[in-house]
């Protein structure tokens, strides 16, 4: 009976060898860099049967496994390109059925997984060079099922995240590296639902906001790190909406804004910690203009702005000390200084008066002695003094006249004493002197 057994294993060897075809793949044209080596079945040449193997340029092996009738079965092993083990899996019927284990090219384990019928199912497992895990995911039918976890290299918890059906569902956190909470939120089917919240590292919590629709959509609140409340206000469809007010951390209100579909709308009021106006603003209907005034803590007034569009728009005033005075007076268009500029002394009288176009010096200007009396008056250009330049002597006599070229002194220049006599002649060119 064994003999018998012989014979027949030893008629059938030829048969199977001669069933197939041997092939080999290479790298190169002259076929001296083998990059594979496997069998197809003689009446199907893209039938894979039998061992299988991938080598790289090197000649080192970089795949190892097994076909049966073309599909990959059993076993599979790669490799990194030191010859350390990358990937080990099986395989059943072409398709990934049972564990699968991943390595690093130190050989250390970098991830776990378990598939059935080529879903993932169980537990998928990752991890760190130094072996503790990285994260952690249960599959069901190839979809996140349970609790979801990423730990930081020490082992700390990092997220936590409950999935059902493929999708985050209810309260998931994640955290500082400390182990405290960074975050939690609610989730309906992937979606951010009920509450969203932020803690400091110390763990006090900084704000909660109510969630609908994965936006934000009800009121929040923001606390400091003592937990003071310092924000509340509303969101709708993400956009803020209504009272939004501010405090400071002994309670003082520190600002109250209205908004209306994200926009600031009405007056809005930012305070001093005294509880005085700190600034006024005022918009328009449309929210396109607005006039912001400014105070002290001492309820002087210190300017007042004017804008379009987020750009400086209007005239704007500086006031001196007494909150009362001007000190300058300037008028922008779309965010650029335009038209006459002045500056004022403490006692009102005018100490100066500029033109600018585009933002840029451009025309006559004039200077004044505190008395009102003139002190300087000429043109600019582009930023830099030309023409004829003229200055006075606090009695209104000239004291000095000459010609400026691009800002610099060009030609003859004078000066002359209290009485009006000429004391000096210059000579200039392009700001060098050149003769006196």
């Amino acid at each position: 009976m064994i003999r018998h057994c012989i014979v027949v294993l030893t008629t059938l060897i030829p048969q199977f060898v001669a069933a197939q075809r041997e092939v080999r793949t290479y790298y190169d044209a002259s076929r001296t860099q083998l990059q594979e080596v496997y069998a197809v079945a003689r009446e199907d040449n893209e039938k894979i049967i039998g061992k299988y193997q991938r080598f790289y340029p090197d000649g080192k092996l970089a795949v190892d496994g097994n076909f049966a009738n073309g599909k990959k079965s059993g076993e599979f092993t790669e490799y990194h390109e030191t010859g350390q083990l990358a990937r080990k899996l099986v395989y059943v019927n072409g398709m990934r059925h049972g564990p699968v284990e991943v390595f690093d090219e130190n050989g250390k384990k970098v991830q776990r997984a378990y598939y059935q019928n080529d879903i993932l199912v169980d537990s998928v497992q990752s991890y760190y060079d130094n072996g503790v895990m990285k994260s952690e995911t249960v599959f069901k039918k190839g979809k996140p099922d349970g609790v979801v976890r990423e730990y930081y290299a020490n082992g700390n918890l990092k997220t936590e995240i409950n999935y059902l059906n493929g999708k985050p569902n209810g309260i998931t956190r994640n955290f500082y590296e400390t182990g405290i909470v960074q975050e939690e939120a609610n989730y309906k089917n992937g979606i951010l639902t009920g509450f969203l919240k932020t803690y400091y590292h110390g763990g006090q919590l900084e704000t909660v906001s109510t969630m609908q629709d994965g936006t934000k959509n009800g009121t929040f609140k923001n606390y400091d790190r003592d937990g003071n409340l310092v924000l509340e206000g509303s969101f709708q469809n993400g956009l803020l909406q209504g009272d939004n007010i501010a405090y400071y951390a002994d309670g003082t209100v520190k600002h109250r804004f209205k908004y209306a579909e994200g926009r600031k709308t009405g007056t809005g009021w930012i305070y001093h910690p005294n509880g005085k106006v700190k600034l006024k603003e005022q918009l328009s209907l449309s929210g396109k203009d607005w006039v912001i005034d400014e105070y002290t803590e001492n309820e002087k007034r210190l300017s007042v702005k004017r804008y379009r569009d987020k750009l400086p728009h209007g005239i704007w005033i500086y006031y001196h000390e007494d909150g009362a005075t001007e000190r300058i007076k300037e008028n922008y268009e779309a965010g650029k200084l335009s038209g006459t500029r002045y500056e004022y002394y403490a006692n009102g009288k005018l100490k100066l008066e500029e033109t600018y176009k585009f933002n840029l010096l451009n025309g006559p200007f004039k200077t004044w002695y505190e008395d009102g009396a003139l002190q300087t008056e000429g043109e600019s250009r582009s930023q830099r003094k030309h023409g004829l330049f003229t200055a006075y002597h606090p009695n209104g006599k000239i004291k000095e006249q000459g010609e400026y070229v691009a800002d610099k002194k060009h030609k003859e220049w004078k000066e002359f004493d209290e009485a009006g006599n000429l004391t000096r002649t210059y000579l200039f060119k392009a700001g060098i002197l050149v003769d006196q």
